[in-house]
């Protein structure tokens, strides 16, 4: 993770280019899409990292590399205007922003340092609320992630591997705000992404450097009971996120740090797809794999979702791309121009069908989407299964 680094642009034997013409990528790309916002985060030299949006869609909160968090509006027609400034200035790198589920005007954000600040973004003085700590065992834990679960009432924080050994996750009570307890068995090295399930508020899953995608269910007493899936996927983990298919089953979305993609479905523990960064630049119809950064995935809200894409060629100006997974298959959807920067964190709209992106430029843009695509997620093929035995640890809360 980096506060102020940015990308050092891949050594790529060959400039990276469409793999096709432009009349070809037209017809590939049905839609292509120009941005209808923009606006810089920083006259500064400035790296976005982090980004969420309200409930209500007015409001997204941004976390920059110069570990500050911002607040901005945005409006109806999509424009996106600095709010109140500055919400908070802190002396390590941020690690998460998340707004709660619903309440517009409650925010998390995580540092490196160890806490986890809650603000009420109405607050004129721009002061956090209430800090989670855990100083159980005297230092406070490096964070590296946070979420909160669906009904507002449990956060969890990850953290890095600490001196001792272990690598933790950490809850905390929001209407207590109090320390609950803590996993630290199940992963092996730093946990770099945590994700409540989008509606069933007891399921969680985080992804670590040791190559693991842990499902748990809090509400059961102890660690080893909680632990309900195990998904290896052989490599370091960037991130995940939840995602269903029309039939309703759950599904884990894995981006790797080497730019792969998986797919699992949790109840079969199936590995339902796995697409490398040589097929994704290939569906991109790109011609450079070591240029490919595979942003991150988002639902359309119709029992589909697509893969967000782009080429780290000329700073990121050259491509960037969404995916629409397909039974199995990745397939060509829209194609955002516009863009200026190498993107690291975007957030997808579903109710008002919009991305908006920030990057290695600082820059916030907003473009506006068409309507969703149907598509239907069949099939499973069978992947790989790992169940994992801990010893028992009392319930976090």
């Amino acid at each position: 993770m980096f506060d102020d680094v940015h990308s050092s642009d891949e050594e790529s034997p060959v400039p990276d280019a469409d793999s096709c013409s432009g009349k070809q990528l037209g017809e590939l790309f049905t839609t292509t899409l120009q941005p209808c916002s923009e606006v810089s985060a920083s006259l500064k030299r400035v790296c976005g990292l982090h980004l969420s949006q309200s409930y209500d869609s007015r409001k997204l909160a941004v976390g920059l590399s110069r570990k500050t968090l911002q607040l901005y509006d945005v409006r109806e027609g999509g424009d996106i205007s600095i709010s109140n400034g500055t919400l908070g200035q802190f002396e390590s790198g941020i690690r998460g922003v998340r707004f709660f589920n619903g309440d517009s005007n409650s925010l998390l954000c995580c540092t490196e340092q160890g806490d986890v600040f809650l603000y009420d973004v109405r607050c004129s003085d721009n002061g956090a609320v209430h800090r989670f700590e855990d100083t159980s065992e005297g230092l406070k834990k490096t964070m590296t992630s946070c979420d909160i679960n669906q009904n507002d009432r449990v956060v969890c924080a990850t953290s890095e591997v600490q001196k001792n050994g272990d690598t933790f996750l950490l809850f905390f009570d929001v209407r207590q705000r109090k320390y609950l307890g803590c996993y630290w068995e199940c992963h092996s090295d730093d946990i770099t992404n945590v994700r409540f399930h989008p509606s069933n508020p007891d399921l969680v899953a985080s992804g670590s450097v040791d190559g693991l995608v842990n499902v748990f269910n809090i509400s059961q007493t102890t660690e080893d009971d909680a632990l309900e899936y195990c998904f290896n996927v052989e490599t370091a983990i960037d991130s995940i996120n939840w995602h269903a298919d029309p039939t309703g089953r759950d599904l884990v979305a894995c981006v790797t740090t080497t730019n792969d993609l998986h797919l699992y479905d949790v109840a079969s523990q199936d590995c339902v797809a796995r697409f490398e960064r040589e097929q994704i630049t290939k569906a991109m119809h790109r011609t450079s794999a070591i240029d490919c950064n595979v942003v991150g995935t988002h639902n359309y809200g119709n029992g589909s979702f697509f893969v967000l894409a782009g080429s780290n060629y000329n700073k990121g100006t050259e491509c960037l791309r969404t995916l629409r997974y397909d039974n199995k298959t990745l397939l060509p959807d829209r194609s955002f121009g516009g863009n200026r920067q190498i993107v690291r964190a975007s957030v997808y709209n579903e109710k008002e069908r919009y991305l908006i992106a920030t990057g290695e430029c600082g820059l916030l843009a907003l473009w506006k989407c068409d309507n969703e695509p149907e598509t239907t997620v069949n099939g499973a093929s069978k992947g790989l299964k790992q169940k994992l035995h801990v010893s028992h640890r009392a319930k976090p809360y």
